[in-house]
């Protein structure tokens, strides 16, 4: 009886622990080998106007072990498409729906800077269903499974600032916090956010060395016959969508990197480029 019973138990825990064993294996395969982590820089000053010059040369400074910016990453959960169609939406190619992704920080604020090349612009109803940008933040920077984030979903739609708190920090984002700018002539959209140190960590200031995970959603419609939510692009967006998965966030570290500058004072490098495509 003894035997039977030991037995049992040494099943049940060899069971449990080739369960834990597949899901650290499965979150870890569906992880990016070349942009798993996003090394922000610091000492770039940040206006939150959707102009996007402040940005210049951080686009090119940061990239992922093969060399290459962050853009055009694996929208899906262990796939290598850049978008992941949904809802019976169709993408036609970098001019219809991509995503480039900026970051940098100061003690008292983190920010995010994305340029969207879309061609058609979808005005969405809430922070998620139609052109929007839904962003989790996992703080213990641990990415495991079951761990509470913070959700910011936010749009622009007529003109007008969209925001849903849908769990935030500690007093949520207004719309002195970020702004969206619609180009229609040239087909993007660019996103400006700013999360306070007060907003987001539990006390204390941004500092060299902290770490913790991030999900950028970026939805797409395209009117008239495919408004709503109908694709994605962005950076671990299965951290937003398909459920709140705190274990598929990317992973955020603070350097103390800054750019480079040349001796006439001008950035090395520049993004315009990307913005101009």
């Amino acid at each position: 009886m003894f035997k039977t019973i030991r037995l049992t138990s040494c099943i049940i825990l060899f069971t449990l622990l080739m369960n834990i064993l597949f899901i650290h294996l499965a979150s870890a395969q569906n992880r990016s080998k070349t942009h798993d982590v996003y090394n922000a820089l610091t000492g770039v000053d940040i206006k939150i106007d959707g102009k996007m010059s402040d940005w210049d040369g951080v686009f090119d400074a940061v990239v992922g072990t093969d060399g290459k910016p962050f853009i055009d990453l694996p929208a899906g959960d262990g796939g290598k498409k850049a978008f992941q169609e949904h809802g019976g939406g169709k993408w036609n190619g970098k001019d219809d729906h991509r995503t480039g992704i900026m970051m940098v920080w100061q003690p008292d604020a983190f920010y995010v800077g994305l340029i969207v090349t879309d061609d058609k612009h979808d005005d969405p109803p809430n922070g998620w269903n139609g052109d929007t940008l839904q962003m989790a933040l996992e703080m213990s920077g641990k990415r495991k499974a079951g761990i509470p984030m913070i959700l910011y979903n936010m749009g622009v739609s007529a003109g007008k600032l969209v925001i849903h708190n849908e769990k935030a920090g500690k007093n949520g984002l207004t719309e002195k916090d970020f702004m969206i700018v619609r180009d229609e002539s040239a087909k993007k959209t660019y996103y400006e956010i700013k999360l306070s140190a007060e907003e987001i960590l539990k006390k204390g200031k941004f500092e060299k060395g902290l770490k913790f995970g991030m999900g950028i959603c970026v939805n797409d419609g395209d009117p008239p016959q495919e408004k709503g939510q109908r694709g994605w692009s962005g950076w671990y967006c299965h951290a937003v969508v398909h459920g709140k998965n705190s274990e598929k966030t990317g992973l955020v570290h603070l350097t103390d990197k800054q750019l480079l500058v040349e001796s006439t004072g001008k950035l090395t490098t520049t993004w315009s480029s990307i913005r101009q495509q």
